[in-house]
């Protein structure tokens, strides 16, 4: 992690001696800060490193469920959250395919159109047990599982991603 100064330029200029005096500026230096009638917003500014912001990145990606397992949510509605994300995430792979390969100008178009009847047809099936983990989700907010707060909570983080 570095942290530097937003500020661009010091109007305070530090001589360079090796003693003790190093820390204060400069006479001439005091004179065109004193004179200086612009003031400059001081700032921190801080900026991770490569390996910083692909560490930080893998901890999200190492365990996509956090926040829903930190909900507070009953196993269950866990559960069923964790399945709709997955799903999610199988949906969007494949609609990822299906776009790669309609766009592949390198296959015939009799080869594409079995491998997108195939894809579609997953796609189908994928969006069935989306809809039916969410009727599952509904159904524990109807019986008096999980009360409608915990249901407002569970339908947003089923919009995550």
């Amino acid at each position: 992690m570095n942290i530097t100064s937003a500020q661009t330029s010091s109007p305070l200029q530090y001589s360079h001696a090796p003693n003790a005096e190093a820390a204060k500026p400069t006479p001439e230096a005091l004179e065109v800060s004193a004179n200086s009638a612009v003031a400059r917003p001081e700032g921190v500014r801080v900026t991770l490193s490569a390996e910083g912001r692909e560490k930080a990145s893998s901890s999200r990606e190492a365990n996509p469920s956090k926040d829903i397992e930190e909900s507070g949510l009953p196993d269950q509605a866990q559960k069923i959250l964790k399945m709709i994300r997955e799903i999610q995430q199988k949906i969007d792979e494949k609609q990822e395919e299906l776009q790669a390969l309609m766009n592949d100008q390198s296959i015939s178009q009799e080869v594409k159109q079995a491998r997108a009847g195939a894809l579609q047809s997953t796609l189908a099936t994928l969006s069935a047990s989306l809809i039916s983990a969410n009727n599952s989700l509904d159904k524990l907010s109807k019986n008096g599982t999980i009360s409608a707060a915990q249901s407002q909570q569970a339908t947003q983080l089923m919009m995550k991603k």
